[in-house]
């Protein structure tokens, strides 16, 4: 009897745990690679990985709407003519950014961009990312990566949100985003289920243990 009552706890906690490892994970969008050779333009393309969904748009200051281009090495922004297809505000022109909207509230672990240039004396590729009322400037914090650099954050720091805005900075900034990490903000409503299955599994196998000891 003993041995049905802990096998039966340590199967519940189990199944209450391996979805909480997976949900530890980061979703990742990965677009560096992903993409045409030229580029297509799409307004408002919907990618999902996981449990999350982000839909890409592109925008300027001035309130237009642009269209996100999509490439190989990942997505930029596109107003039409003789405009780049890079997230940019070059030759004083209106600056562009790309908003991401989760399905979900989500913390952001990292965010990779192509085409970025450090600089040697200072960056030249910069950003900001903005969400809710709160910002944080991208330029040469990232990890000096070759064709992609990345700026990750720990939990604790991470960005939180639904909403994000990545806003070029500086006549000399254009880049293209390579791709998201991210993760729910929140468990889900069946994962807290399971966490408490796991936990009563794990009391009710104390339990007996200890009634077989006395």
């Amino acid at each position: 009897m003993f041995a049905k009552s802990h096998a039966l706890g340590a199967l519940l906690a189990i199944t209450a745990l391996a979805p909480l490892s997976a949900h530890a994970l980061a979703n990742t969008f990965q677009f560096y690679g992903n993409g045409p050779l030229a580029d297509t333009v799409s307004v408002a393309p919907n990618y999902v990985s996981g449990s999350l969904g982000v839909t890409m748009r592109a925008f300027d200051t001035t309130g237009k709407s642009l269209a996100l281009a999509i490439r190989f090495d990942g997505l930029g922004a596109y107003g039409g003519g003789l405009d780049a297809t890079e997230v940019d505000s070059l030759l004083g022109g209106p600056v562009e950014y790309l908003e991401l909207t989760f399905n979900k509230a989500v913390k952001l672990n990292a965010l990779s961009f192509s085409s970025w240039e450090n600089g040697l004396f200072g960056p030249l590729d910069q950003a900001t990312l903005s969400w809710g009322n709160q910002s944080l400037a991208l330029g040469t914090n990232n990890d000096h990566g070759l064709l992609v650099k990345t700026f990750s954050w720990s939990e604790a720091t991470a960005p939180a949100g639904t909403v994000f805005k990545i806003t070029s900075v500086g006549s000399l900034s254009a880049f293209r985003l390579a791709g998201i990490g991210a993760t729910a903000a929140v468990p889900e409503p069946t994962t807290l289920v399971l966490m408490g299955l796991g936990l009563a599994g794990v009391a009710f196998t104390a339990r007996h243990a200890k009634r077989a000891t006395v």
